[in-house]
């Protein structure tokens, strides 16, 4: 049997198993969300002992050097000795404004302690003391002095409760440093881009299009926003006011509800689904660049069609929003 230790406490893991899984078989407390390797609720610091590859998979130089890893990536191994991420990690925010969007929606504006370097798409971990982290994705243009985060109350789900309900303005966080790579590059000036938003998507998808808008981008801008109903599409005035302010911005709301289709009175909200109208609409192409956002379901589907359309991965930027699913029972 295996031995690992975290946090000076020695922990066995059966044959096979990651870090993660033996610390749940044990009920140890430990942070953890989409156990895909994505959001990255589940870093720890190394100590000692190997460190596998697959345990720093999709982590960026810096994080790796500094020997961050993957719980539920992590091959448990002898002699691995593990540390829960310490205070050093993040850095003090405080909230600054906050502003309901829709029964299940809030919008955060957070300002850092001190300056905090990111780009609009990018994700980071918002830490609660007393609580578990959880990932958002970056709804603000690049390097403005706050950040907005747009957060959906899950059901069962701790922080996200905590944030909707009681949350308050001057309310005290914690920070990570930034992550991601689907953002908006000078490079891509001349492609048409197609951003693909679902649900709070939309929040980082909105500020990706500004950045690029703001940064002179000289190629068309297709912006969808998918929602399940009408109520999902909690940005639609807004996007609708800024696409007639600007020649090379065009939006599409799509609902999938088909109980609330004899609610659609323009041709701005339309029953369909992502991965359907946008090969409909675009015949993606290499002078196309593809953002996805949003719930894992929808960024796989989308993704797919992209791929057997044969548009180059590189061309294909996705944040998906995984975590961990909180029902009681099974649906």
């Amino acid at each position: 049997m295996t031995r690992f230790i975290l946090d000076d406490s020695n922990f066995n893991a059966l044959p096979g198993e990651t870090v993660l899984a033996a610390l749940r078989r044990h009920g140890a407390t430990v942070n953890y969300s989409c156990t895909k390797g994505q959001c990255r609720s589940c870093l720890l610091q190394h100590k000692a002992g190997p460190i596998p590859r697959q345990a720093q998979r999709g982590l960026e130089a810096g994080l790796k050097q500094a020997g961050l890893v993957l719980a539920c990536q992590c091959p448990a191994r002898d002699k691995l000795v593990l540390a829960s991420l310490d205070q050093a990690f993040y850095q003090a925010a405080v909230i600054v404004d906050k502003q309901w969007l829709t029964d299940s929606v809030v919008r955060l504006v957070l300002k850092p302690g001190t300056p905090l370097h990111f780009r609009a798409g990018q994700c980071l971990s918002l830490l609660v003391p007393g609580m578990f982290s959880r990932t958002y994705g970056i709804a603000s243009r690049e390097n403005a002095e706050t950040l907005t985060l747009h957060i959906r109350r899950k059901h069962n789900g701790k922080l996200s409760h905590w944030l909707f309900h009681e949350a308050k303005v001057g309310e005290q966080l914690q920070l990570s440093q930034p992550w991601g790579e689907c953002c908006y590059r000078a490079e891509f000036v001349e492609d048409e881009l197609i951003v693909v938003a679902g649900g709070t998507g939309i929040g980082p998808a909105a500020a990706i299009v500004e950045e690029a808008m703001a940064s002179g981008h000289r190629g068309k801008i297709y912006l969808y926003h998918h929602g399940r109903n009408l109520e999902d599409l909690y940005l639609h005035r807004e996007l609708l006011r800024r696409m007639l302010e600007r020649r090379e911005l065009h939006y599409q709301a799509l609902i999938s509800s088909r109980s609330e289709a004899d609610r659609i009175d323009n041709n701005r909200v339309i029953l369909a689904e992502p991965q359907d109208i946008v090969p409909a609409r675009h015949s993606l192409e290499r002078h196309h660049r593809l953002f996805i956002l949003g719930e894992p379901a929808m960024v796989a589907a989308v993704r797919e069609m992209a791929f057997l359309a044969a548009l180059p991965m590189d061309r294909i930027h996705v944040m998906g929003f995984e975590y961990r699913d909180l029902r009681r029972s099974p649906r």
